[in-house]
């Protein structure tokens, strides 16, 4: 009865899975940005040499696939976009993993940043599929209105999560591998404000990183853990409910 029960329970969550992702498929190298931008801004160096489309495939970097874990890898490029006057400028890829930041960002000084963790998997297919990142944009815009942030519309969101997933497909897990793709999204104020007030410019950024297992051999093995009494990380009336930098740091 239990393993039935377990059955079940499985070939709903897989379903379920499939019928909220967003399918980004094995594309060429060039790239298209839309939304903020309709025009060709990046452009692989192999293609350029070659004048001719190159197809590229999920797993296909020189990546140790079966030694992955949650931290930190280089991949091809990162998205970065601008709000500035008003307005969202473009979306553009970058492969230079250094930003450079007004020593008067209100990111620095005050804290106004917020983030969020999606990830995109292959499925045997060759696709690949983002989980859910329309819930991570609407996160997003509560995080963002919380501290007085310009919030990433929705749609231009989930475009730029595509475009970047796009750009670093090789850097995609391959199917049967147990790792995905991880997508940090980061809003952050980069005007800068030395008094107490919101940013005139805020920058919004999407890095990616071939992971495996937050917790090394997964939810199946203890988990060992550490309760602490004296701090409170989610006070009322606080910033807890939002996904704002600040909460990380006080853990």
């Amino acid at each position: 009865m239990t393993s039935s029960r377990y059955t079940t329970a499985l070939a709903l969550l897989l379903n379920y899975t499939i019928s909220n992702a967003f399918v980004v498929a094995p594309t060429k190298s060039r790239t298209l940005l839309f939304g903020a931008s309709s025009k060709p801004i990046h452009m692989s160096a192999l293609e350029e040499q070659q004048g001719t489309d190159v197809e590229l495939m999920p797993g296909t970097a020189d990546v140790p696939w079966k030694e992955l874990g949650f931290e930190f890898r280089p991949t091809k490029s990162h998205l970065k976009m601008t709000f500035k006057d008003g307005k969202w400028g473009p979306m553009e890829l970058s492969e230079d993993p250094y930003l450079k930041v007004h020593v008067g960002a209100t990111a620095l000084h005050y804290g106004q940043s917020a983030f969020e963790g999606l990830k995109a998997f292959t499925h045997e297919d060759n696709k690949v599929y983002l989980f859910r990142p329309d819930e991570n944009a609407k996160r997003m815009k509560m995080s963002a209105d919380r501290i007085m942030m310009a919030p990433v519309p929705e749609e231009m969101f989930v475009e730029a999560c595509k475009t970047v997933v796009r750009d670093n497909i090789a850097y995609v897990p391959p199917y049967g591998s147990g790792g995905a793709l991880y997508l940090r999204p980061l809003l952050f104020g980069s005007g800068s404000r030395i008094g107490l007030q919101p940013a005139d410019e805020y920058t919004f950024i999407i890095l990616v990183i071939p992971v495996g297992d937050y917790y090394k051999g997964g939810l199946s093995k203890t988990v060992h853990s550490v309760i602490v009494e004296g701090y409170d990380r989610a006070a009322k009336y606080g910033v807890g409910a939002v996904k704002v930098a600040g909460n990380y740091a006080a853990d």
